[in-house]
């Protein structure tokens, strides 16, 4: 079954980069509006709205985006959670993140705070994060293990870490990693798999929840 849904994601994308190839997607017309066709390509996939209320995001949460790139979840995070909320936009890229504050500052999101991270270590304030988020980036982790592992002690004792990761097809084609790869590699790093949310799983990707496990 995951090959054949992965497969069709494949087609998915195939048609969806054609089409943004050959048409001109309209300039930003709110805060919540994608900025490009990448991105409205990226959100028809991952819709914000779905992929929140899965991981359980509320209004006056903290939450960490690891790898926020540009800001396309991050200013969806700072506007669900509000002015009682708080947003951590990390990442290892200085250029994307200086695009990123430039954007929040665009739309008056005073909620952000941008954190220039190392591959290993994300450098998150200890116990402050209801949530740690991480969407389209875990492939690119050249350490996973070490990253997350150094990501746990930002989370609360209730907190959890919500991974959302392309579904690899049966022929190893496109990008993203394996759920038992995925299960594998977070249990090394000190966290408990809860469950996996699939309701985008028709897109080709998982959404993995999970809890802090007991420390040793």
């Amino acid at each position: 079954m995951i090959g054949r849904k992965a497969g069709l994601r494949f087609i998915a994308l195939a048609s969806l980069a054609l089409s943004a190839a050959t048409q001109r997607v309209p300039g930003p017309k709110g805060v919540l509006d994608p900025e490009n066709a990448l991105e409205a390509r990226l959100s028809w996939l991952q819709p914000p709205d779905r992929v929140m209320d899965a991981i359980g995001l509320l209004p006056g949460m903290a939450i960490a985006d690891i790898g926020a790139g540009r800001g396309r979840y991050t200013v969806q995070f700072a506007v669900r959670v509000g002015e009682k909320g708080k947003v951590y936009a990390e990442d290892i890229d200085a250029a994307a993140l200086d695009y990123l504050k430039r954007r929040c500052q665009r739309w008056g999101l005073g909620n952000v705070e941008a954190i220039h991270g190392d591959p290993t270590d994300p450098k998150l304030p200890p116990g402050r994060l209801d949530l740690i988020f991480v969407i389209s980036a875990y492939h690119h982790f050249s350490d996973p293990i070490a990253l997350m592992r150094h990501a746990r002690p930002a989370l609360k004792a209730d907190g959890r870490l919500a991974i959302g990761e392309w579904i690899p097809t049966s022929e190893g084609r496109g990008e993203g990693t394996p759920p038992a790869t995925v299960t594998a590699q977070m249990n090394a790093a000190g966290f408990v798999l809860e469950r996996i949310d699939q309701v985008i799983e028709a897109n080709g990707m998982n959404i993995y929840i999970f809890r802090p496990g007991t420390k040793k």
